[in-house]
C-alpha cells in the first residue's frame, strides 16, 4: 500500500461531481472563469493559494531541482475537460505496473520533491484488510522523530492548521477535519478493495469495504494524524498523508485527499439507498431513500414519495424511517443524512417509485437542484415458476437410494436486474439462489451442486441448480440393519414419504447514477461562465430469482420375512414295535434348534446399480429342525440251550464224567430224558447265556460330542434286560432262596418257590453273586462309533453353499415353499456365520453275560418235584420318561421272551447217593 493508495502529494483535481452549483457575487468576492491553458491553470491556482494561505502570487514554479512542471499532464486532462489536475514535476517513474497498459507506479515529483503516485495506479503493495480508519496510525506525525529520521517529515504551517475565521472551515471550528471526512467519503466510502486490487493481491479480500462512510479513527480527529502536504482550494483538492506503524515496528504511509471547499458548498441530494428491480407476489418489498445535506446548520425541507402500481391499483404502503407519512416535512442535520423507508406487499403488476425533495426550489437555496428529484424506478413483478414433481423408489432390497435431479425440472432460474436511468453498473451483482431442503427427515446428505454464489457482470442471472441427495430406508420406521422391523401390513404397496424442496434468493447490483452539474460564475470582465461537470452517486438494486418448489413422492417397499417358516412334518413313530420283534426302529423329530438369520441388501447409486451388498439380520430367527432316527437290535449271542448243550449231551449219553456238566447236572435217568432239561434238586444249576444288543441313532446338534440322546437310549435299553427264573436255590446259609437270594417261605417241608428276575441295576443273586455282567463302551472302546456330517451353510448368495437341510427351514427357497418371498418381494435368508449344525450317527454294541465266572449256584434238596422256568426278556421301555426328543413315541415294547427254556425237577441228589 506505500505509495500507492493517493500518494499525489501535489495532486488538484477539480471537483467532478458538482451540483449545478451558482456562485453569486453575494456570498463571496472570489469570481472563477474555467481555466482553458495550462499557464492559466498555473494562475488560478497560484492566487487561490495567495488569496487564502498568503502564500504569495508564484507558490508553484515552472520548474524545481526534479525538473519542468508536466505541462502534458495539464494539457491532457484540459483536451478531455477534465478539470482535474496534477502539479507533478520531473518525469515518470518507479516500478512498472502491468495495470490497465502499463504504467509507472509514480506521474513526477511534487513541488518539495516527494514521488506523486500516477493517476489510476492500482494498490500494489497489498493490503492486510484493516479498514482505513482502524490503522494504527502515529498521533503528531511532524514530531515524532523516527518519522524524521525515515521520511524527513517536517511540521508545517498547515499540520494541526485552525483558523476559527477562515470562512470555508467554519463547520469544523477552523480545522480541515469536515474537508478531510468529504474527501475520504468521496473516494473511499463503502467500496471495495476490488476497485484497488493488482494482480489478484491479497484477492480473499477483494468482497471487504476499505473504509466506512463518517468514520473516524479511535483516537479522535483526522487532523490529529494527518500530515497536510498541500492545503485545499475552494476547486482544488488538497493532500495529506497518515502514517501507520506495523506490528514488526516498520512504517508505511497513506495518502489522505482533502476535499475542495466547494465540496462544503449548500446541497441537499436524495439517492436510493435500497431499490430492487423485482419481487414475488405477495413479497413484502422495502425500498429505502437516503437524504443528504451539506449545509452547516440543520434545514428542513418538503419531500414526496411517489408509488404507483401498474394496474393503477391502490397499494398499502407502510412508510418508515424518520418520516412516516407519504409526504410533508423533514428536518436534516447539519452535514447529515436521514433515511425513509417504504414497505409494501408485492401486487400482481409491477411497481414504480418516485420521489422528490425541495421540489419548489426555495426551502433552503441550494447550490444545485439536479440531484433532488428520483425518476421513477420500476418493481418489476416475478413470477413463481411451476412445482414440479416427481417419484423415487427404493426397492425392498435397497437400504439408501442416490439420487440426483435438477431443480425446478431443469428450468432456467432467473433474476432480472433493471439499471436505474442515468445510471452505470459498478462492479459485478452479487448474491445467491437459495436452495432449501424442507424435508431434513426426507432427503439426506443434500448437497446443491451447480449453483455457485453470483459474482458476476450480467442483468439477467441464471442458475440450474442440480440436487444430489440420498433416501434412507431407516427414514419410513424400517431400519433392519440396526434391528429395527417394520412389519407393513401390506408388501405389495409402498410406504410414502413426501419431500420438499423450495427454492429462492436475490442478487444485487451496485451502480453509479452520474448527473450533470453545471456552476455558473462571472470572469475577470464580469461575464457569466457556466461550467458543467458530473456528479457520481453510489446506488445499488436487486432482484429476486423466480421462487418455486419440487415435491418428490419418495416410497418405499417393505418386507421383513414371515413370523413362521411353514414347518415340515416328519415321522414320529416306532415302527417293528411288538413283543416279538428283535429289531425296533424309532423316527422322530429332532429337537429345534433356533438360529439367527441374514439376508443381503445394497445401496443403489444414481445410474441405478446396486453396490455396497452388505448383510442385514433378519427378523425372526428360523427354527432348524430334521427327521432323527434310531435302531434297537437284539440278538442272543449265547443261548441257553448253547450254554447248556455241553452238559445236557453228557446226561443223554448217562456219561459220569464231571467235568462234562460245566454249567449243569442234568439227571441221567433214562425215564428221565424225555423232558428238554431234568435235573434233580441239589446239584448245582448254573444260570448262563450271552445276549447282545446294538443302538443305533442319528440325531441333529449344534455340537459334535457324543449326544445325550444316544447315550440315553443305550443305558435304557441296558436297564430293560431281565433274567428272570422260579428255581429254588441254596444259599451259603442253608437256606431256601431264589435267585435273587430272598429267602423263601415253606409248604410243610418243602420250600415254595417265587419267581425273581436279575437286571443289570439288581445284578446280585445267590449269595450276592454277581450274576449280570455289562460288556460295553466302558469296557471296550470299539464297541461305540460315531461319524460326524456337519449341515454346512454360508452367507454367500451361492446356492450349492447352503445345504437343502437349511433350505427347508429358510425363508425365500422352494423347499419350504417360500420361493415366493424371494420372487416378489427380493427376500431371501442365509445362516449368519459362526452357527453350528452337526448330523451325528452314533452305533453302541453292548453285551450282557449271565453268570460272566460260571459260579456254581446250587439248587434245594428239597426243592419241590414239577417243572420250573428259566427266561430272558426285555421290559417295554417307556420312552415318555426320558427327556429327550423321541419321548414323543411312547412305550417301546419289549421282547417275551429272548431267551428261555423250561426245567424239569424229579428226585433230588439223594436220590442218587441212595442208589
Amino acid at each position: 500500500m506505500k505509495k500507492t493508495i493517493w500518494a499525489s502529494i501535489m495532486t488538484l483535481l477539480l471537483f467532478q461531481a458538482l451540483a449545478s452549483f451558482v456562485y453569486s457575487e453575494a456570498d463571496s468576492s472570489m469570481e472563477y472563469r474555467l481555466p482553458t491553458t495550462p499557464e492559466e491553470i498555473v494562475a488560478d491556482i497560484n492566487k487561490d493559494m495567495s488569496e487564502l494561505y498568503d502564500e504569495g502570487d508564484n507558490y508553484y514554479k515552472m520548474f524545481t531541482s526534479k525538473g519542468y512542471l508536466r505541462v502534458d499532464l495539464l494539457r491532457n486532462r484540459l483536451a478531455v475537460n477534465n478539470n482535474n489536475y496534477e502539479m507533478v514535476y520531473g518525469s515518470s517513474h518507479g516500478p512498472w505496473l502491468q495495470h490497465r497498459g502499463g504504467m509507472y507506479a509514480y506521474s513526477g515529483y511534487t513541488r518539495f520533491g516527494e514521488s506523486v503516485s500516477t493517476d489510476g495506479a492500482p494498490w500494489y503493495a497489498g493490503w492486510s484488510g484493516t479498514k482505513i480508519q482502524n490503522f494504527n496510525m502515529v498521533e503528531a506525525p511532524w514530531d515524532d522523530s523516527n518519522l524524521q529520521r525515515v521520511y524527513m517529515v517536517k511540521k508545517n504551517g498547515y499540520d494541526g492548521y485552525r483558523n476559527t475565521k477562515h470562512k470555508f472551515l467554519a463547520s469544523s471550528n477552523g480545522t480541515f477535519e469536515q474537508a478531510i471526512l468529504v474527501g475520504l467519503n468521496y473516494h473511499y466510502a463503502g467500496k471495495k478493495y476490488s476497485q484497488f486490487m493488482y494482480q489478484s493481491l491479497n484477492d480473499q479480500y477483494k468482497d471487504r469495504v476499505v473504509y466506512d462512510r463518517d468514520a473516524k479513527p479511535k483516537g479522535g480527529d483526522w487532523v490529529k494524524y494527518v500530515h497536510v502536504l498541500q492545503p485545499p482550494t475552494y476547486l482544488s483538492w488538497g493532500e495529506g498523508r497518515i502514517y501507520i506503524k506495523g506490528a514488526s515496528g516498520a512504517y508505511t504511509y497513506l495518502g489522505i485527499p482533502i476535499a475542495p471547499f466547494i465540496l462544503l458548498s449548500d446541497d441537499l441530494s436524495a439517492q436510493f439507498e435500497a431499490l430492487p428491480s423485482g419481487a414475488v407476489e405477495g413479497e413484502e418489498v422495502l425500498v429505502g431513500i437516503k437524504l443528504n445535506s451539506s449545509f452547516t446548520t440543520d434545514q428542513e425541507t418538503d419531500y414526496a414519495w411517489n408509488v404507483k402500481t401498474s394496474s393503477g391499483e391502490a397499494l398499502a404502503i407502510n412508510y418508515a424511517g424518520h418520516a412516516k407519512t407519504e409526504s410533508g416535512l423533514i428536518t436534516i442535520p447539519a452535514n447529515g443524512e436521514r433515511l425513509l423507508y417504504a414497505s409494501f406487499t408485492m401486487p400482481k403488476g409491477n411497481v414504480t417509485i418516485g420521489f422528490t425533495i425541495n421540489k419548489d426550489k426555495n426551502s433552503p437555496k441550494e447550490a444545485s437542484y439536479e440531484n433532488n428529484v428520483l425518476p421513477p424506478a420500476a418493481i418489476k413483478l416475478v413470477t413463481a415458476l411451476p412445482t414440479v414433481t416427481g417419484e423415487y423408489e427404493l426397492d425392498y432390497n435397497v437400504l439408501k437410494k442416490i439420487v440426483t435431479f435438477p431443480l425446478s425440472g431443469g428450468a432456467a432460474i432467473t433474476a432480472h436486474l433493471s439499471l436505474p436511468s442515468q445510471s452505470t453498473w459498478d462492479g459485478n451483482a452479487f448474491g445467491a439462489l437459495h436452495v432449501n431442503n424442507l424435508s431434513a427427515n426426507v432427503f439426506r446428505s443434500f448437497t446443491v451442486s451447480n449453483n455457485p454464489p453470483v459474482n458476476e457482470a450480467g442483468t439477467s442471472i441464471v442458475r440450474k441448480p442440480v440436487i444430489t441427495t440420498s433416501l434412507l430406508r431407516s427414514d419410513f420406521g424400517d431400519d433392519p440393519k440396526n434391528r429395527k422391523w417394520l412389519n407393513w401390513p401390506n408388501s405389495n404397496d409402498a410406504k410414502l414419504n413426501i419431500g420438499t424442496i423450495s427454492f429462492e434468493g436475490a442478487v444485487t447490483r451496485n451502480y453509479i447514477r452520474t448527473l450533470s452539474v453545471c456552476t455558473t460564475s462571472k470572469d475577470h470582465f464580469g461575464e457569466e461562465q457556466i461550467t458543467c461537470t458530473e456528479e457520481k452517486e453510489p446506488g445499488s438494486t436487486s432482484a429476486p430469482f423466480s421462487p418455486g418448489v419440487d415435491v418428490k413422492n419418495v416410497k418405499a417397499k417393505i418386507y421383513n420375512g414371515i413370523k413362521t417358516v411353514p414347518a415340515k412334518t416328519y415321522k414320529d413313530v416306532l415302527e417293528n414295535n411288538t413283543i416279538s420283534d428283535l429289531r425296533k426302529s424309532l423316527f422322530w423329530t429332532n429337537e429345534p434348534y433356533a438360529y439367527d438369520v441374514i439376508r443381503w441388501m445394497a445401496n443403489e447409486n444414481e445410474n441405478g446399480k446396486l453396490y455396497e451388498w452388505t448383510t442385514v439380520p433378519g427378523q425372526y430367527k428360523r427354527t432348524f429342525i430334521q427327521q432323527a432316527r434310531g435302531e434297537v437290535n437284539w440278538q442272543n449271542e449265547k443261548t441257553m440251550e448253547q450254554q447248556y448243550k455241553q452238559g445236557r449231551d453228557a446226561a443223554r449219553k448217562m456219561t459220569n464224567n464231571k467235568t462234562l456238566y460245566d454249567k449243569a447236572v442234568f439227571a441221567t435217568d433214562k425215564q428221565l430224558q424225555k423232558y428238554d432239561y431234568p435235573i434233580k434238586s441239589g446239584y448245582y444249576f448254573n444260570p448262563a447265556g450271552v445276549y447282545t444288543f446294538t443302538v443305533e441313532t442319528e440325531t441333529f446338534k449344534q455340537t459334535q460330542t457324543d449326544t445325550k440322546d444316544h447315550k440315553d437310549l443305550v443305558n435304557a435299553v441296558i436297564d430293560s434286560f431281565r433274567y428272570e427264573t422260579d428255581l429254588i436255590y441254596i444259599n451259603n446259609k442253608k437256606v431256601a432262596v431264589n435267585i435273587f437270594n430272598e429267602p423263601l417261605g415253606k409248604k410243610g417241608n418243602a420250600p415254595v418257590k417265587k419267581a425273581a428276575a436279575l437286571s443289570v441295576k439288581e445284578k446280585k443273586g445267590v449269595d450276592s453273586a454277581v450274576l449280570l455282567t455289562v460288556i460295553d463302551r466302558s469296557v471296550e472302546d470299539s464297541r461305540y462309533s460315531k461319524s460326524v456330517e456337519e449341515i454346512y451353510h454360508s452367507e454367500e448368495s451361492v446356492d450349492n453353499k447352503t445345504h437343502p437341510y437349511w433350505k427347508l427351514v429358510l425363508e425365500g427357497y422352494p423347499e419350504s415353499s417360500t420361493l415366493g418371498s424371494f420372487d416378489n418381494f427380493k427376500y431371501r435368508e442365509y445362516v449368519e456365520s459362526g452357527q453350528k449344525m452337526y448330523k451325528i450317527k452314533e452305533k453302541t454294541k453292548v453285551s450282557i453275560i449271565i453268570n460272566k465266572d460260571n459260579t456254581n449256584v446250587y439248587t434245594h434238596a428239597q426243592m419241590p418235584n414239577g417243572e420250573y422256568y428259566v427266561q430272558a426278556w426285555i421290559d417295554d421301555l417307556e420312552l415318555s420318561n426320558s427327556t429327550n426328543a423321541y419321548k414323543t413315541l411312547g412305550k417301546l415294547v419289549g421282547i417275551k421272551p429272548l431267551d428261555a427254556i423250561k426245567i424239569n425237577v424229579t428226585g433230588s441228589m439223594y436220590d442218587d447217593l441212595n442208589n
